[in-house]
């Protein structure tokens, strides 16, 4: 039983010799002939095996680093704070000579993540960073009366670290209110 074979040869494929087939000099669609699109079925360009072992993620934008950096700072400044008054050094710690003032400290580091958490507290970002801008002021004057003076001790150093890496939580944070060009009189808050 012979078949009538139309110019698209059986089943619709194209002969041999014909447009599309390999040999026949021409692949593809006739010139100036209108893009037929992918064939059916087609899920697109296969992904080869580095581009599937990279996780597909969005740019990290970069107040999402600054977010991330603030987390990270403002860990370092809590746990440095609590390391620098609770190591031993000559047979005592910070605590037995800075008393209820190291709670002040511990607390200022604590604050300077204000700004990481905002959102979990529904708080503006200038009300974050006012209230991490004083846990800063609180490690700072933490840092001048207890740290300055013994500035020669390990503990002095690592209690340093945590009030410079509060310091630098804060100054990165957003919400920083920029200063008023001159002439525009003063800044309205409302507290």
């Amino acid at each position: 039983m012979n078949m009538p074979q139309g110019p698209g040869g059986p089943h619709g494929y194209p002969g041999p010799g014909q447009p599309g087939q390999p040999g026949s000099g021409h692949q593809g669609p006739p010139p100036g002939g209108p893009y037929q699109g992918p064939p059916p079925g087609f899920q697109g360009a296969p992904t080869t095996q580095f581009a599937a072992a990279r996780p597909a993620s969005p740019p990290s934008s970069p107040a999402s680093r600054a977010h991330t950096a603030i987390w990270t700072l403002g860990l370092i400044s809590i746990a440095a704070t609590l390391l620098g008054l609770t190591l031993d050094e000559n047979g005592n710690n910070a605590w037995h000579s800075v008393h209820a003032w190291g709670g002040v400290a511990v607390a200022g580091a604590v604050l300077t993540l204000a700004p990481a958490l905002a959102r979990s507290f529904n708080l503006a970002p200038q009300r974050a960073w006012q209230i991490a801008g004083c846990g800063a002021g609180a490690l700072v004057l933490f840092w001048v009366l207890f740290v300055l003076p013994a500035v020669g001790s390990n503990t002095s150093l690592v209690t340093t670290v945590g009030a410079a890496a509060g310091v630098i939580a804060v100054w990165i944070a957003p919400g920083r209110e920029s200063t008023a060009p001159s002439g525009s009189g003063p800044q309205g808050h409302t507290w």
